[in-house]
Parts: C-alpha cells; structure tokens; sequence
C-alpha cells in the first residue's frame, strides 16, 4: 500500500508539473517571437519537474544537482528528523547494517541544535549590495542586515517621529516593528497579519525586546478588511472608527514586501488612504512587486498567467504595470508619489545568500525544504535576468 501511494503521490506530482511545462511552453509562446525564449522556458519547466516529482528518474538528477546527498556531512538532517538514510553498497561491502545511518548511536549530530543560534526570524526579501558595494565587502552580508536595509530605504525618509502611529500591515514575525521602534521612536506601532503563527512569534519577540516608550499592538486580521477590523478594534485608534472627519487616524501606513498578496491590493491602498491622517500628514509607504512587462493578452495566455499567480497566492489582478499601479494611486487620491525599481539589488542578492545557506547549512534541513529552496534559488535568477518584475519601494502622501 506504501509502495502505492508512493508511485501514485510521484504520478501525481510528475503529471502536474507536466502541466507546468506546458503551461510555461504556451505562455513563452503567445508572449514572445523567439524560438530560443520558447524552448529556454520549456527546459525550465522540465528540470522543476525533475527537481520535485518523485520518480525513478528525478532521484538521480536531484542527487547529481545537489539536491540530494549521500555524503556522510550532509547526515545531520537525517539524524535531526528522525529518518534512516541506505548508502550506496560498494563491492567490499560485507555487513548490510553499515549501510545504514542508524538513529541509535549515542550522540551523532544531535548536538548541531545546541550550536544553533537565532538573531530574529526576519522575512522580508532584503536589500543586497549592489556588483560595486559587494566587491568592496570581505564578508557576506547578513540576511537580518539585507532585510534591515530594506525597512530602511522604505521608512527613514517618511517622518516618523515620536508623534507617530504607524499601522504595519503584513508584519512578518516583528522584527521590522521593533526595528522601526528602535530605530525611529514611534508614539505607537499597531501591526496587522493574516499569519497566526507569525503573529505569535512577533508576540514574543516584542515582549522579550527593548522597544523604548513606543507601544506595539499586534493583531491577526485581513489587510483587505481594515474597516471591519477597527470597527472590532476601537481602542486601536483610540475609541474612534476613522469613518469621518474629527476622527482618528493613522500618521503612517507601512507595507514591507507583502501588498501583491493582498485581496485586493487595489481594496488595501483605498482603506489605506481612508484611515491616513489629512492635511499633508498621513504618508504610505510599501515595498511591492508589480509587472515590468507586459501580461499576455491571448486567452490561453491569459489563462495560464492568472493560474501561475493563483498557485502562489497573489491575486493576478493585482499584478499591473507601472503606470497602471500609479494610476491606482493616483485614482484612490494620493499625491507625491515617488516609485523607485531596486530589483537589481534584490533578486540575485536573496539568490546568493540562500544558496550561501544551503552550502553552510543543507543538510540539517528536511529534503523538501531543501529543494523548495534550490527552487526558489532558480526561480530568482530567473527574475533576475527575464526582468519580468520590478521590485519597487513606494511612497505617498494623503492631502
């Protein structure tokens, strides 16, 4: 039955992504000329099937890749998580229970989990050096100080002060609220996720760090259902709704690499400029993604564009052009709008470092996290060199 369920889970898994590379073969096609662009994109979508689909064939080609390793330093995932890894017989093989990696032993690499140490659970996807400031550093960049860097460029130039309530919509795990406190000294931070587990760790984190006087109130709520939440919340803007004038309101609205997830972002930046204070005060302040090139027109394409987008939850319409994302903030009512594209400073940078990781680090982590990784590694120098998206750092401001 186990053997089964396993050809049946890998038949499924293969089909799928058999799928995918239809899916991407079709798309190339109807969005480019080029043979080359085609076929190019169609071997993509081959070598993510082999990456993922379970079958006698993707085993060899992830094991030759890298994705999968019998080499006695990569143990340490295997021993963490419990499981029984066979290695390779050889002819001067003569017991069979050396063949495998037996959990009994006395300690193993159980102890890599008191060497393990965590400086934040920050997840954004970082600010990196650009070619010239990487080739003056001797050391890599910390992961926490790219995502620093980012919360950096989207708020320091936004008048934060200690008259400020900011309201940080898709907080992450909080490390950029207590950032931001440290940072910049708020009067009060009130943080909103759609994520229970994050929210939790974010509430640990802010009850164990040195915030100063700025209050940090986190909520598990829908960036697109603002309304509703104040209206269960009223004490989050002090007792007011923010419905009308004389009312209560935010000075800052931040959102760091979360916005092209929202239902819609379209319905978050009308709420956002809603419950922003008038007058000039009131400034926004995001760091998104939106389409550096043009979606496919063609009803296939259309189709295969939308489903792409679905699979990893964002919302295709929320996926628009430059000038169309200007547009909607100009039509919702923002002025001063400055949009700036740092995708060279992004892509290949998270790229870098995950692969840095998976160098460092590969084999104390499960083999499906492994690959997921390898794939995003993939998938990010893709973006990297297909300039499909730009990664952008906007900011407005409320009349």
């Amino acid at each position: 039955m186990r053997n089964l369920q396993q050809t049946l889970s890998g038949s499924v898994r293969l089909g799928s992504f058999a799928g995918l590379v239809l899916a991407l073969a079709v798309t190339s096609y109807t969005t480019s000329t080029s043979l080359a662009h085609t076929l190019s994109t169609t071997l993509l979508g081959i070598l993510i099937g082999f990456v993922v689909a379970e079958t006698p064939l993707s085993g060899p080609f992830q094991e030759l890749v890298g994705l999968v390793s019998r080499s006695p330093d990569k143990v340490g995932l295997d021993v963490l998580h419990g499981t029984l890894q066979e290695q390779r017989a050889t002819d001067e093989d003569t017991d069979a229970s050396s063949r495998l990696l037996d959990q009994r032993t006395m300690y193993g690499l159980q102890h890599a989990f008191l060497n393990l140490e965590v400086t934040g659970w920050w997840f954004n996807m970082g600010l990196w050096p650009d070619k010239s400031e990487q080739q003056q550093r001797t050391t890599r960049l910390p992961f926490r100080d790219a995502c620093k860097a980012l919360v950096r460029k989207v708020v320091h130039d936004i008048g934060i002060n200690e008259q400020s309530s900011i309201l940080d919509v898709g907080f992450g795990c909080g490390d950029q609220d207590v950032y931001m406190a440290q940072q910049y000294k708020p009067g009060k931070i009130t943080g909103i996720t759609i994520e229970s587990i994050q929210h939790h760790a974010a509430e640990q984190l802010v009850k164990h760090s040195d915030v100063g006087d700025t209050k940090i109130a986190l909520y598990v709520a829908d960036a697109s259902k603002l309304p509703e939440f104040l209206a269960a919340h009223p004490q989050v803007l002090g007792g007011a709704t923010g419905t009308g004038e004389g009312k209560s309101f935010f000075t800052h609205v931040v959102s760091i690499d979360s916005a092209y997830h929202y239902r819609t972002r379209r319905q978050f930046l009308e709420n956002a400029f809603r419950y922003l204070q008038p007058g000039g005060v009131g400034r926004l302040a995001m760091a998104d993604m939106v389409l550096a090139k043009p979606a496919p027109t063609s009803a296939v394409g259309r189709w295969v564009f939308e489903k792409v987008f679905e699979a990893i939850q964002v919302p295709p319409t929320n996926m628009k052009s430059l000038a169309e994302y200007r547009h909607d903030l100009e039509e919702v009512g923002f002025q001063d709008i400055e949009i700036e594209c740092v995708e060279e400073r992004v892509f290949a940078g998270l790229a870098d470092h995950i692969e840095a990781q998976l160098g460092q680090f590969g084999g104390l982590v499960k083999p499906n996290v492994h690959w997921t990784y390898r794939g995003l590694v993939r998938g990010l120098r893709w973006l990297a060199a297909s300039g499909w998206i730009h990664f952008v750092v906007v900011k407005a401001r409320r009349p």
